[in-house]
């Protein structure tokens, strides 16, 4: 059964649903009836199962009936931030939709020294308007109860001002040295929220490992294998449902 986002609180019995994109969905490419039912995310993360009651095609809007379903949420109980340096068009698409299905509660594209795609400033309005377009799709796919909140930053030095409980930067170094149990180490603390710092294809330069490092990110590898840039950052989040989600404490 599908699953939309409204904007709004659900708080009676009936809700219409106006946001002209669901309405396209549900009634122009499903082809839902009277009578079929969908799953509504509100604004407050609560889940209702929403009976369609009357289509309103004139006003491009549907009336559905709602009941509140309390079944356990499909968030990660840590809230994690995935931080990469721009890659190309497709890898920045493809990061952003699996990041949202892996569970990512805010996704990071910023500039760094080595990478191959820099976003001119008359562009990155659409791109963001775009990539969130993304997170949302793939939200609603995976059942999640949030949207991720997509964001750009134009230098790596403002990854500072972005920073969470715990902080991490993905090195390829780190693990060639075979400092893996550090992330095992950090994760073992259990943050409450936690972000890691992704280089592009060429990885990081020196100097901004080293910025990081004096800003409190602690460089980590991620297992033995070099991983490519976009797979790295699914790998790490992959790590953190194990831990947090599917491990029998």
């Amino acid at each position: 059964m599908e699953q939309y986002f409204v904007k709004e609180t659900i708080g009676q019995n009936k809700f219409v649903i106006d946001d002209i994109e669901s309405y396209k969905h549900i009634v122009k490419v499903l082809r839902h009836k009277v009578g079929d039912v969908v799953y509504l995310v509100d604004d407050t993360e609560s889940l209702f199962v929403a009976t369609i009651e009357e289509i309103d095609n004139d006003n491009s809007n549907l009336t559905v009936t709602v009941k509140k379903d309390n079944r356990v949420t499909t968030e990660l109980p840590i809230g994690v931030t995935i931080a990469c340096s721009l890659s190309k068009k497709d890898k920045v698409e493809w990061i952003t939709q699996k990041a949202t299905e892996l569970g990512a509660k805010k996704i990071i594209f910023f500039n760094s020294k080595y990478s191959i795609m820099h976003w001119k400033h008359n562009v990155v309005e659409k791109k963001l308007i775009r990539l969130q377009e993304i997170a949302k799709n793939a939200a609603q796919q995976s059942k999640r109860r949030i949207i991720p909140e997509v964001v750009y930053l134009d230098k790596l030095t403002e990854l500072v001002d972005m920073k969470e409980e715990t902080n991490l930067i993905a090195y390829e170094e780190s693990a060639k040295q075979g400092e893996i149990s550090l992330l095992a180490q950090t994760l073992q603390k259990e943050p409450r929220s936690i972000m890691c710092t992704f280089g592009p294809e060429g990885g990081f330069a020196p100097d901004e490992v080293d910025f990081l490092n004096q800003q409190g990110f602690l460089s980590v590898g991620l297992g033995p294998r070099i991983m490519r840039a976009e797979t790295a950052p699914m790998y790490f989040l992959s790590v953190l449902s194990y831990k947090y989600e599917l491990t029998v404490k």
